[in-house]
């Protein structure tokens, strides 16, 4: 975790966040400013800065995450 990052911030709880599902890998949030009529935010739990950060090791929070995304979609 980052202590400036602010998807850090709100994933350890410390800013507020309308959570639409979480787990101990990732959390998925409503954006505060939507730009779409759903707009949701999936963060991972992990501090990854960019995916230039990415190794092997994320292969499978990253593909959790993906299958999330379709699941959310899908129910929202």
């Amino acid at each position: 975790m980052s202590a400036e990052c602010i998807f850090c911030r709100i994933a350890s709880g410390e800013i507020p966040a309308e959570r639409v599902y979480e787990d101990d890998g990732m959390i998925a949030i409503r954006d505060i400013n939507p730009q779409a009529p759903v707009h949701l935010l999936l963060i991972p739990r992990r501090h990854i800065a960019s995916l230039a950060g990415v190794t092997p090791g994320d292969r499978d929070l990253l593909g959790a995450l993906m299958l999330l995304a379709a699941a959310l979609a899908e129910r929202e």
